[in-house]
């Protein structure tokens, strides 16, 4: 590999105190200098060859904390009525959708949203009037409920005697008969069956999503979907097709085998390495399924559904910190992250022996207790800011009046807790500026439901290390990627603004020029 020196006058190095260098020596694709042009030049070797890179800054490579890469791949193929605005939108897109692909395969994807649909919520019988013959399962966009039509709930035997599952629920009309809505853990039976019975070139599209991720600046992924993402992943990996580095996660499904094979968080090389297991302690805002202290407005005896209970979530996370895994818990509700904080209590000591990190996925609303206990435990807070923008309707209906600390990643920080930020693609878009945007907006006062009360505003800064550094650190990667500086992976991206400098409701204007990962181009610079 060739040594490069890249120069640009604005390289920020997010050091907490505002530094910047104008030139990067790397060898080999790992940062050996780093500083004022003069003096990293002078250590540059004869034959170095000299990249000036344009735009109006760089920064370290994106790492997005949480996303679902093959869901996201999945998604550029797959029927979306994210733009629908009512229920007779949604159903003339599937409509068209349909007729565009005939046959009798399953019609999957979705990502709708009903609850502002004015015509109603979706349901099954809405489904068989424009696809009678076909099954159709359309997740909604939190991905915790689907929409089906009869077809599919006949192919996988639901009907009115079928029982709730555990940490889940049928949605069912006066009669007991199912009206087309399944929530949670109700969803698996029949998504697995549409998975298994529509099979694409997953290898493929995760080229392709690897691809737009690059274009937005993401050089890293911790990556939370299953296991035939992991194989496709390593497929791309051993033909030398992966060009963002992957800490993959693993189901909680398949955490038996994972011990079995020997599998341990941090493991692998600077490409693909092994992560926590995730685990759900609940459902989400938009299929009103988060696992709330209190019920839902207006919906008397709705506080959520509890995935997990204690002690099952007790039992794997102490499973998962004995065999050397780390643990990822999804949680959104209140009740839901004080369980699984009393969890993470319990194993702490034992994490702590293991050097494993323990996360929370998401942590959207939290008992205003609970902030300093993210900080007390060492649990890594990871958020999605752009949940909050979608939300902001969803909370001031839903959770009108609570004292709660909602999307508090400045309150987090205040405590001392490690906040890491991410997208969860294909739920929100992937583009990291958006979501750096966001982040800030929440914590000023133009924030639409007011800022975090008693806090400091995020700045520029701390957000971009929130997208940076800090999920390196809960990857346990923090000693290789995250950061400009001397011994680091060369990952780094060329804006054409600089998000240092302007207003936030400008970030997500900003586009990337270049991505580098290892010092190689991997997105521009062609």
């Amino acid at each position: 590999m060739a040594t490069t020196l890249f120069r640009h006058p604005r390289i920020h190095l997010l050091d907490g105190r505002g530094g910047t260098a104008e030139a990067m020596l790397v060898v080999d694709g790992m940062i050996a200098a780093i500083g004022a042009a003069d003096a990293v030049r002078a250590e540059a070797p004869t034959g170095t060859v000299v990249r000036d890179l344009p735009g109006d800054a760089v920064v370290a490579g994106f790492h997005d904390a949480h996303i679902h890469t093959a869901s996201l791949a999945r998604s550029l193929e797959q029927l979306d009525v994210r733009e629908a605005r009512s229920l007779a939108d949604a159903l003339g897109r599937i409509a068209a959708h349909v007729r565009a692909r005939p046959g009798d395969g399953w019609v999957v994807g979705g990502r709708w949203d009903a609850n502002g649909w004015p015509d109603g919520p979706p349901t099954r019988a809405a489904l068989d009037a424009v696809a009678p013959d076909r099954p159709v399962c359309l997740s909604s966009v939190d991905g915790h409920s689907a929409w089906v039509n009869g077809e599919a709930l006949r192919r996988a035997g639901v009907d009115a005697s079928t029982p709730d599952p555990v940490g889940g629920r049928i949605e069912r009309d006066e009669t007991g008969t199912p009206t087309g809505l399944l929530r949670e853990t109700a969803v698996d039976a029949i998504a697995t069956r549409a998975a298994h019975e529509s099979p694409s070139d997953l290898t493929t599209l995760l080229d392709r999503a690897q691809r737009l991720l690059l274009s937005e600046g993401v050089t890293h992924v911790t990556d939370f979907d299953g296991e035939d993402a992991r194989e496709a992943l390593l497929q791309l990996k051993d033909a030398g097709r992966l060009r963002l580095r992957v800490h993959k996660g693993t189901p909680a499904d398949a955490l038996e085998a994972a011990i079995a094979s020997g599998r341990r968080t941090g493991a692998g090389d600077d490409w693909f390495t092994d992560g926590p297991v995730k685990l759900f302690s609940d459902g989400a805002l938009g299929s009103h399924t988060a696992h709330m202290g209190e019920d839902f407005d207006g919906e008397p005896g709705n506080h959520g559904i509890e995935v997990l209970d204690p002690q099952e979530l007790d039992r794997l996370v102490g499973r998962a910190v004995a065999a050397g895994i780390a643990v990822a818990t999804h949680a959104i509700g209140d009740q839901a992250n004080a369980r699984v904080l009393d969890a993470y209590a319990r194993a702490h000591p034992a994490a702590v022996r293991a050097g494993l990190r323990l996360r929370v996925e998401h942590a959207q609303h939290l008992a205003p207790g609970d902030v300093a206990r993210f900080a007390r435990l060492g649990v890594i807070a990871s958020q999605q800011p752009t949940h909050w923008a979608s939300d902001i309707p969803l909370v001031s209906r839903l959770l009108h009046g609570r004292d709660l600390d909602s999307y508090a990643w400045a309150a987090l920080r205040d405590a001392g807790a490690v906040v890491a930020f991410g997208s969860d693609a294909p739920v929100e878009p992937s583009a990291p500026l958006r979501g750096i945007r966001d982040a800030l907006i929440r914590s000023t006062p133009a924030s639409p439901n007011g800022p975090e009360d008693g806090v400091r505003a995020l700045r520029a800064q701390e957000a971009l290390l929130a997208y940076t550094a800090a999920p390196a650190y809960a990857a346990g990667l923090d000693h290789r990627v995250g950061r400009l500086a001397v011994g680091m992976l060369a990952d780094f991206v060329v804006l054409d603004g600089d998000p240092v400098r302007v207003d936030a409701d400008d970030i997500a204007g900003i586009r990337p020029l270049a991505t580098v990962v290892g010092g190689v181009p991997a997105f521009g610079l062609d």
